[in-house]
C-alpha cells in the first residue's frame, strides 16, 4: 500500500498493528503477560516504588490483569487512568484495589469507579505504565491517536519523580526510519516487551 503523507501513514500503521494485536490467541496473550510481568518484578525501581499507574488493556494491548494483581500482592498502591469529563485531554488517575468496581467509559474502556478522594496528582505517582501501538529503539511512541498520554506525560522529563514505561508486544517495534513521529509524540525512557527491556537515554 502506498501512502503519500505522514498523517495517512500513521493511520495505516495504527490500523495494521492493531489488526495484528486483535488476532492474538488467548494463549499468546497469556504468555506475553507472564513474560512481561516477570521482567517487571525484577526491576529495582518497581520494588522501590509506592504508587504505580497501570492501564486496563484494550484492543489487543498487553494484558495487564496479571501485572495489576502481582503489584497489589506486593502491597503497591495501584492507580488506573480515567478519561476526563471535560474538554481536557489529560488523564486522571484513580486508586484501584481488589474490591474497586470497574465501569466502561465513553470509549468502552474499563476504568475504576471513582470519586474525588480516590484521584491522585500525577506528581505523586512513581511509575506509569503506558500503552502504545508502535515504538522504536529510540523510545519514540505511536499511540492510538487520541493524544491522552502525549498530553498527560508531556512534561515528564521536568517532573522526574515518576517514570513512564511503555508495554508492548515484540511485533510493535518498528525501525526508526519507518516510524512517523510528530513533535507532540512523547519519548519513553523504558519499553518492555515479552523478549526484552529497552532502556533509552532520553536526556
Amino acid at each position: 500500500m502506498y501512502v503519500d503523507d505522514k498523517k495517512s501513514y500513521r493511520k495505516f500503521l495504527r490500523m495494521y498493528l492493531r489488526s495484528i494485536r486483535r488476532t492474538l490467541t488467548f494463549q499468546e496473550q497469556y504468555t506475553a503477560a507472564q513474560l512481561i510481568t516477570n521482567k517487571i518484578m525484577t526491576i529495582n525501581h518497581i520494588h522501590k516504588s509506592t504508587r504505580v499507574a497501570v492501564f486496563i488493556d484494550f484492543d489487543g494491548e498487553i494484558n495487564t490483569t496479571l501485572l495489576i494483581r502481582s503489584l497489589l500482592l506486593m502491597h503497591k498502591q495501584i492507580y488506573l487512568p480515567i478519561l476526563p469529563d471535560s474538554g481536557s485531554k489529560c488523564l486522571l488517575f484513580a486508586q484501584y484495589t481488589f474490591s474497586t468496581p470497574l465501569i466502561y467509559n465513553h470509549l468502552n474502556i474499563y476504568e475504576p469507579k471513582w470519586n474525588v478522594s480516590s484521584v491522585i496528582p500525577i506528581e505523586k505517582i512513581d511509575v506509569i505504565f503506558v500503552p502504545l501501538v508502535a515504538f522504536d529503539t529510540s523510545g519514540n511512541r505511536l499511540g492510538m491517536g487520541g493524544g491522552f498520554y502525549d498530553r498527560t506525560l508531556q512534561n515528564w522529563k521536568h517532573q522526574s519523580n515518576y517514570i513512564p514505561i511503555g508495554l508492548a508486544h515484540d511485533f510493535q517495534r518498528i525501525p526508526t526510519q519507518l516510524l512517523p513521529i510528530e513533535t507532540w509524540d512523547i519519548t519513553l525512557p523504558e519499553i518492555i516487551t515479552p523478549s526484552y527491556h529497552l532502556i533509552i537515554d532520553t536526556h
